[in-house]
């Protein structure tokens, strides 16, 4: 059984998307749902740590109130598909590849150069995986699709499933991770470090927002990449990064994206 654990702070919204798709699942499930609409909760991790401790599931489902899973037998067979990973530590359904590079400030510039010259989707098509499709319009984002389990550097936080037996041993990090951001990313590293597979199901769900990098982003990052240090790049849905935090700051301002850190 999977237990379903999401923080809402917009009942509209989440009756749209994510109560609506539960709803004709053809399997039973845990639904555990933070309310967050007065702020109980001051970062995902913190609320993420308490729903996982509220679940029985073997294994629990962290997803966003805006996500839709658009088929009645979408639990059954993202269980089916999971059960054929051994040593599985975390899954999702967009992630990226660890890039292929000489060093990292050469791949860093890649990136940088492939964004300025508007090839942006390029990079996704060579590194994204997964079967999301985005906004009212549903439009497929541009990562490459996927047509089964695969592995990855790092994971969206859209949607995130733990084996129980991981989540007892892994949590989500409250110190780096102590606002709204990269709490995928982050328990993506981690569980790798500790020998364990993290993997993109080839299951499509359908997701309203895109995301947005804030300062808030930008603060938590940087002691992201403190922690992960021995990564010399991490490859997100969101941005590549390189784990010296000079060059991570010169990225940033190539980028526009600086802020004050």
């Amino acid at each position: 059984m999977i237990s379903i654990i999401s923080v809402v702070n917009d009942e509209k919204t989440a009756k749209e998307f994510l109560l609506r798709g539960l709803s004709h699942q053809d399997t039973k499930y845990e639904l555990i749902l933070l309310d967050n609409k007065s702020f109980s909760y001051k970062s995902i991790s913190q609320a993420y740590n308490c729903g996982g401790t509220k679940a029985n599931g073997d294994y629990l489902m962290f997803i966003h109130q805006d996500v839709l899973l658009p088929s009645s037998n979408w639990l059954k067979e993202a269980e089916n598909t999971l059960s054929t990973s051994s040593n599985l530590g975390l899954a999702g359904v967009a992630g990226m590849l660890k890039p292929k590079y000489i060093n990292e400030f050469e791949i860093c510039m890649r990136y940088y150069l492939l964004r300025k010259l508007g090839f942006y989707s390029f990079w996704f098509h060579c590194y994204g995986r997964g079967n999301v499709f985005q906004g009212r319009d549903k439009l497929h984002w541009m990562g490459k699709p996927t047509s089964e389990i695969l592995s990855v550097q790092t994971l969206d936080e859209l949607l995130l499933i733990v084996p129980f037996k991981v989540f007892e041993h892994i949590k989500f990090d409250e110190t780096v991770c102590d606002d709204w951001h990269l709490e995928g990313v982050d328990y993506s590293l981690t569980a790798s470090e500790k020998g364990y597979k993290v993997c993109v199901l080839p299951c499509p769900v359908f997701h309203l927002s895109a995301g947005k990098r804030s300062k808030m982003y930008f603060k938590t990052l940087m002691k992201l990449i403190k922690k992960h240090k021995h990564e010399k790049v991490i490859n997100t849905t969101m941005g590549l990064w390189p784990t010296r935090p000079k060059l991570t700051k010169l990225i940033m301002r190539l980028m526009k994206d600086s802020h004050k850190l």
